[in-house]
């Protein structure tokens, strides 16, 4: 196997690990998300206090949200400006 045919091979093999592990990261806020806005509405449900679910929820789904747009945003800024030899 030639250099550049076992280069490619890592970059596609890296990069198809990339990309599962951001789609791993969406997938874990995506579903925080819904099991959040479950426990509110179990809450409502029970006609429990909604202070301590909707403290969590205001705090967590912004968090898991930034964090996930930003390791998105730095993804795709280090494949745009990937350089190739």
């Amino acid at each position: 196997m030639s250099s550049n045919k076992k280069k490619e091979r890592i970059l596609t093999i890296i990069f198809i690990a990339q990309i599962l592990h951001l789609s791993s990261i969406w997938v874990l806020v995506v579903g925080i998300t819904i099991w959040l806005l479950k426990l509110l509405l179990l809450s409502i449900e029970l006609k429990d206090n909604l202070g301590f679910s909707v403290v969590i929820s205001l705090i967590t789904i912004p968090v898991f949200w930034t964090l996930a747009i930003l390791l998105t945003y730095v993804f795709v800024g280090l494949r745009r400006n990937r350089i190739t030899d």
